[in-house]
């Protein structure tokens, strides 16, 4: 074929990720109907998009089955090992072409994952996990480590012949799901790091005769810095890897292009959706965004070459019809699920809000901090472990960055599943670590960092909360007394540290009741990198949270909200 007649087409790679159960443009919380989101919605965009470039594949990218009070249902009471998990009903009808691992794919155990992917009509994708002889058989024979997409064009001067295109794509996520999900994992599977494991894929696919490579990586990209290198975000990282056409990228609920907060690192384009040159798209989560790269390929002398590229998200819109068809294929698991919430399971006597835990002591996370302790005490107990003093950390999820902001928040009176379920959405077990005095403080002082400072002070908490920390990295820590002066600097403001009334010294030993993400290391708090975990329970804190309650003398929490702690600069206290 000569120079004059190559052949050009287009690809269009679309993608999905961070799905997190959500199917239906509905907030089971709230109890009412929430647009911009829901994978039957993003369908609808999945459709158009096909109908306008015929020549495509669907790839999803990972933490797609938990996250959302269906996904809840689903774990609880779905007869998943009989029948296909909803889900996955629901990318078969999509008729995706591949989906690749993330790490909250872990959180439920190695059988359960096999179990909901068993009916997948797609390839099962993680380029870095690999099998062990304690892995669960089903799970190995449904793992690839590269999956192949065969497609084909029409020859420009032979109608009845066509040229083919095999497409690679390879697959990775975070390896810390080793220590996120250690319990599930631990002697079971083995994780490589990203970086070497995608290179050896691509190099592996570039010699099977791959005429293009897709990456989809279940990470993001360091934020609001110029270092590209990160463990977990090593996004920048894996678009250095040579042979990869396309970058799909998650993890970090982002929209790229249409984000700023890559901005500082080099050579990322958010106006054309390029990373180091490659085209890279992330598209949000709970199915917000679809993520679409177009691919202009000339085919000449044999081979496959990319010659221009597109990049764009398209949202979700409160104007975007669900697909009808989808919404009635999950159907039977929604009403499932609305009942599953509605279930009683005891009475608290005092309102749980988080609306203003960003600044002042909460009872929502009180009740989560008092259960951890009930949890960590028995524990402790059980296992013989020397005498300390134990308290409690916890963060609030859902809680508010100013006065209009809406948050979780349970009403005294009788509680439902789903109420609770809403105080803890995270599918995090309890771990309790050994600390001293010392690393508690920096622990403390990691979350004060949610604060702007302020030299002088303001009446009005809110302007001090720093938007730009996560609510779930905002953790205060029940058995300690202690106030956060906002207008001192980052690393000096935790001051009149107590413990029962004395001062907490630095090399005085704590236990500390936490959750599994923050004691191995999630959120970078100092100190905590997994070796200071002394017991790693085994069920998950909403499952805590459940029998806690039932144990409570007739179903009812009674306990008062405990101020103590202050921010001081802020509302008068200065």
């Amino acid at each position: 074929m000569s120079e004059s007649t190559a052949l050009t087409t287009t690809l269009r790679i679309m993608e999905t990720s961070d799905v997190h159960g959500q199917l239906l443009s509905y907030d089971y919380f709230a109890k009412a109907p929430k647009h911009g989101q829901g994978l039957a919605a993003t369908a609808a965009l999945i459709a158009q998009a096909r109908t306008e470039q015929p020549l495509n594949i669907l790839v999803e990218n990972g933490d797609l089955i938990q996250g959302s009070a269906l996904a809840d249902y689903a774990v609880a009471d779905f007869p998943v090992a009989q029948q296909t998990h909803p889900i996955i009903a629901m990318l078969n009808a999509l008729e995706y072409d591949v989906a690749n691992l993330g790490n909250h794919e872990f959180n439920f155990g190695l059988e359960y994952l096999a179990q909901t992917y068993r009916d997948a009509n797609f390839p099962v994708l993680s380029s870095n996990v690999r099998s062990t002889a304690a892995t669960p058989v089903a799970l190995t024979e449904r793992l690839t480590d590269i999956a192949w997409l065969e497609r084909s064009v029409a020859h420009p001067q032979q109608p009845n012949q066509s040229i083919p295109l095999r497409i690679a794509v390879v697959g990775v996520l975070p390896p810390q799901i080793m220590q996120w999900d250690h319990h599930h994992l631990h002697d079971k599977i083995a994780v490589d790091d990203m970086l070497s494991a995608a290179t050896a894929a691509v190099q592996r696919a570039q010699q099977q005769g791959a005429d293009l490579i897709v990456l989809a990586a279940h990470t993001g990209m360091p934020q609001d810095t110029s270092k590209p290198e990160d463990d977990e975000q090593t996004g920048w990282l894996l678009a250095g890897i040579k042979g990869v056409d396309a970058l799909l990228l998650g993890h970090q609920h982002k929209v790229f292009p249409g984000t700023d907060v890559y901005d500082l690192l080099p050579e990322v384009d958010t106006e054309r959706g390029t990373v180091r040159g490659v085209p890279t798209v992330q598209p949000g989560v709970y199915g917000s965004h679809l993520g679409v790269i177009d691919l202009q390929l000339q085919y000449q002398d044999g081979a496959w070459q990319v010659r221009e590229h597109k990049v764009a998200t398209r949202a979700v819109t409160e104007t975007t019809a669900a697909v009808p068809e989808l919404e009635a294929l999950v159907a039977p698991a929604h009403e499932a699920t609305l009942a599953f919430m509605e279930r009683p399971i005891g009475r608290t006597q005092q309102p749980l809000s988080y609306q203003t835990a960003r600044w002042q002591a909460s009872g929502a996370v009180q009740f989560v901090q008092r259960a951890q302790l009930w949890q960590a005490q028995q524990l402790l107990a059980a296992a013989g472990l020397e005498p300390l003093p134990v308290v409690s950390a916890a963060a609030p999820f859902d809680a508010a960055f100013s006065a209009d902001d809406s948050a979780t928040a349970v009403a005294a009176g009788t509680v439902t599943r789903g109420a609770l379920g809403d105080l803890y959405r995270y599918p995090n077990t309890l771990d309790v670590v050994k600390v001293t005095g010392a690393q508690l403080k920096a622990w403390l002082e990691q979350s004060a960092k949610g604060f702007v400072q302020h030299e002088q002070g303001t009446d009005d908490c809110w302007a001090v909360v720093n938007p730009n920390f996560p609510h779930y990295n905002f953790d205060s820590i029940l058995g300690l007394n202690y106030h956060i002066d906002i207008r001192l600097p980052e690393g000096e403001r935790v001051q009149a540290l107590t413990y029962q009334g004395q001062p907490v010294t630095d090399a005085q030993a704590f236990y500390v009741a936490t959750n599994n993400y923050r004691a191995n290391g999630g959120g970078d708090f100092p100190g905590l990198d997994g070796s200071q975990t002394v017991l790693r329970g085994a069920d998950t804190l909403g499952d805590i949270l459940l029998r806690y309650m039932d144990a409570l003398p007739e179903k009812t929490y009674e306990e008062k909200l405990e101020k103590h702690w202050q921010v001081i600069g802020c509302g008068g206290r200065i």
